[in-house]
């Protein structure tokens, strides 16, 4: 199935020659408050030995990034030198208040919006499994710890017992701290957002309900966020928004265990893009692409719509 690429040719001269400098960047301008498009997307030759994994976190992705935009990729790929590969850092912003935390857990993604306005950071994050997902809800920071010490929950423990694990009842900070040296912690009790010693789980399900970080990018984000910071977390598995004249849908594939509500449903997206037409003018919405992308999300944005004149 074909979706539209825009300039590819373009894209492709763009990105060989800065991406590795663009797709590192965690800081972007804020858009306007009618705009919502941030960062640029294009592909990138494979180098040797490349995977999925190895191209996520060259270019600061999640490694579900990298499998939605590739089709018929899987996390062991190991991609042939000089193969074009898709790489998706360009995003459209959560249709929220731009202020504090959201995190949209069927994307894998973290926005924050600094106090003072003017840009937003925006990181890859790896989330619960089936069954341990955080509470979709609002929350807040409660605190922060350095170097935290960690007590593993009753659930964590059955379950390393039942693999042959013993897990301490208090695992002091260190190297073998899965909760890494930085620990942010929620009103929700027991989910916290933290670094991780695992860094191939970012941009998978593979926690017991907590937001992980690479600890490159909590780095720049602990310091800046404090106790009270409002959190949003969000199951957003399709994103809508104008961007000047251009209706843009940006499609994830949705959790498994809300496949089922209407926002992750093809008759969902045509509702949300519905409610987006303006009364006063004319759109035209390219209702085949739509359906290519609700039936095969890349978690790109695409303009799916142009706004031509006023009625």
């Amino acid at each position: 199935m074909q979706l539209k690429q825009r300039g590819l040719a373009t894209i492709f001269s763009v990105l060989l020659s800065g991406l590795a400098t663009a797709a590192s960047a965690d800081n972007f301008p804020l858009p306007a408050t009618n705009e919502a498009l941030i960062g640029q997307a294009g592909y990138i030759h494979a180098r040797q030995n490349d995977t999925p994994v190895t191209i996520s976190q060259r270019y600061n992705l999640g490694v579900n990034a990298i499998l939605d935009a590739n089709p018929g990729t899987v996390i062991n790929t190991v991609f042939p030198v000089d193969k074009a590969v898709r790489v998706p850092t360009e995003f459209l912003l959560p249709p929220l208040p731009r202020t504090g935390i959201i995190v949209n857990l069927p994307e894998m993604r973290l926005y924050y919006y600094p106090p003072g306005g003017g840009k937003v950071m925006t990181f890859p994050v790896g989330i619960g499994r089936i069954g341990k997902t955080i509470p979709i809800r609002r929350t807040a920071i409660v605190r922060k710890v350095v170097d935290p010490v960690w007590i593993p929950p009753a659930d964590i423990r059955a379950f390393d017992e039942a693999q042959g694990l013993h897990v301490p009842r208090v695992m002091p900070a260190g190297p073998d701290n899965p909760l890494g040296p930085y620990a942010i912690y929620l009103r929700i009790p027991t989910y916290l957002i933290h670094s991780t010693i695992f860094p191939d789980s970012i941009g998978t399900r593979a926690s017991f309900g907590c937001i992980r970080m690479n600890e490159g990018d909590i780095v720049q984000f602990f310091p800046l966020v404090t106790p009270g910071t409002p959190v949003d977390i969000i199951n957003m598995p399709n994103k809508v928004a104008w961007n000047g004249d251009a209706l843009y849908l940006e499609a994830h594939p949705p959790l498994a265990e809300h496949s089922e509500k209407p926002n992750a449903t093809l008759g969902g997206i045509v509702n949300e893009i519905e409610n987006q037409m303006p009364k006063d003018a004319v759109t035209l919405i390219n209702w085949q692409m739509v359906a290519e992308l609700a039936e095969q999300p890349d978690g790109l944005p695409h303009d799916v719509g142009m706004r031509l004149n006023s009625l």
